[in-house]
Formats: structure tokens, sequence, C-alpha cells
């Protein structure tokens, strides 16, 4: 699987897989002015990608301080697509601060949209 890596900016995330690391990371702000333009690309590697034969799971990690309405069609079009590949090979790990009640609230509804073993971690 190839990697990809999106520095982040002021508006977008920072969105890291690394060949053979097993686990795609999506962590800071997401409210880019255009959502498609910048998850395109991520939703583009999740649409060629193919579940191992392994026993090791894709892991999506997410660590939002906050997303738009827009960034979050797109993150659950990217989870929809990873979902569409087959739910045992993938894990969705939703990471909150511990005070932060709306991003876990969105988290438990985006565990709500898929059928992916989903977990919500508070720190």
């Amino acid at each position: 699987m190839r990697s990809i890596n999106l520095k982040s900016t002021e508006d977008t995330p920072q969105v890291e897989y690394l060949d053979g690391d097993n686990v795609l990371k999506i962590f800071g702000r997401s409210l880019p002015e255009d959502a498609w333009s910048f998850y395109e690309p991520v939703i583009e590697w999740a649409s060629v990608y193919s579940p191992s034969t392994t026993d090791t799971a894709l892991i999506i990690e997410l660590f939002l301080e906050y997303f738009n309405s827009s960034s979050g069609r797109y993150i659950l079009e990217l989870l929809s697509t990873l979902e569409k590949k087959g739910s045992s090979n993938v894990k969705v790990v939703w990471k909150a601060e511990e005070d932060d009640d709306l991003m876990v609230e969105k988290g438990e509804e985006f565990s709500t949209l898929v059928d992916l073993p989903f977990e919500i971690q508070v720190a």
C-alpha cells in the first residue's frame, strides 16, 4: 500500500500512512474551505486499499480538535469506502480529549453510521 502524507495547516489536519505501518492517522483541525479537494486523495487512497491477508488490521486513528460539517461528510465517506473493503480488516480508533464532550459525541455518532469495529479513547 502506498504511503500518504498531507501536512497540517491552520485549517487542515495532518494525514499520514506509512507503508507497512498499517495505521492511517488523521489529527488536528479540519475546516478546509474546499473539503473535497483536501479529502479526495485520502478517499482515493482508501478506494485502492486492499485488506491484508494477515491478521493485522488497518487502524484508522482520528484525533480531531474540531471539524466542520463538510469535513464530517468526507470523513464518513472515507470510513464507508473502507467498510466496503471488509470490516474484519479495518478498525477505527476515535480519540478525544477528556473534557471534549462534543468530539466524544461525534465519535459515538460516527460509530453508529458505519459497520466497522470502533473504539473511542478519551485521554
